[in-house]
């Protein structure tokens, strides 16, 4: 059973104005996941381009190490930012996570879809193809709509056998992107981003995040989306809707899924088959 997480996590990814530019306080957060990784990198291109900066600060001691590994401080910087995080040495871990990273084009989705198939073909390998080619439109979605660049980031928690996987960005959000369908606000929008109903108005695309989320509901897994004041998380136990106090900006999305042992070397085309 995957250890749920609540959409009161959005609540942490809050920046405030200083005088010396915009401060996102994590001092509150007792576990970084890639959800709050990649919602981090978002706020900081939203205060570059306000024409101000991010100042991460209030990291806890326990999650420094691991915010540093994750190149949660080179994202940061690459936008003008500040932050208190240490240097970490690194060892080659791709099997088991991703940093936190740009995503400026569909190309770079694959490293994501990669990981998460490799973690779940051993379980399910329906579930792992299928996962990879709805993720890829999912970064496709992302590089097309929202007018921004993303970012992506995943972890395996090998103790609680979990993957966890994250994509944001900063842009126009779903309501924006979804208007024309006849989305009145971001509830109904998150609504029509979840149902397919794109793939009305245009065949072949639209499915990515309806088949996402069937295939983690497959996995017994859990999935958050979120974007202006509306969340929606979905569970082994059914779907919880919430209204957020503080509006993301952008639309943020993380899942979860059992993480099987890492296979090693699959081709491209055995992940699409």
């Amino acid at each position: 059973m995957i250890a749920s997480r609540t959409a009161r996590r959005l609540d942490f990814l809050r920046a405030t104005e200083t005088p010396r530019g915009r401060e996102l306080n994590l001092v509150d957060v007792r576990w970084l996941d890639p959800l709050h990784l990649v919602g981090i990198a978002a706020e900081a291109q939203l205060a570059h381009r306000a024409g101000t900066r991010l100042r991460l600060v209030g990291v806890r001691a326990d999650q420094a190490n691991y915010a540093a590994r994750m190149h949660l401080g080179r994202i940061v910087e690459s936008f003008g930012g500040e932050h208190e995080l240490p240097t970490v040495a690194e060892r080659d871990q791709r099997d088991t996570l991703l940093e936190v990273r740009p995503l400026r084009d569909p190309a770079d989705v694959e490293q994501l879809c990669s990981l998460v198939y490799n973690r779940v073909a051993a379980t399910d390998p329906v579930a792992a193809r299928a996962l990879h080619v709805a993720l890829a439109e999912v970064g496709d979605n992302v590089c097309q709509h929202a007018r921004s660049i993303g970012f992506m980031a995943a972890q395996t928690i090998a103790e609680h056998g979990v993957l966890r996987f994250a994509v944001a960005d900063a842009g126009v959000g779903l309501l924006a992107t979804l208007t024309g369908l006849g989305a009145a606000d971001d509830h109904q929008a998150l609504e029509l981003a979840l149902s397919g109903r794109r793939q009305l108005s245009s065949p072949g695309h639209g499915y990515g995040l309806p088949r996402t989320v069937e295939m983690i509901t497959r996995l017994n897994g859990e999935l958050l989306l979120a974007s202006g004041r509306a969340a929606r998380k979905i569970e082994v136990g059914g779907r919880f809707d919430r209204t957020l106090d503080n509006p993301y900006r952008g639309t943020i999305f993380e899942g979860a899924v059992p993480a099987g042992p890492a296979l090693t070397g699959p081709t491209r085309s055995q992940m699409r088959e």
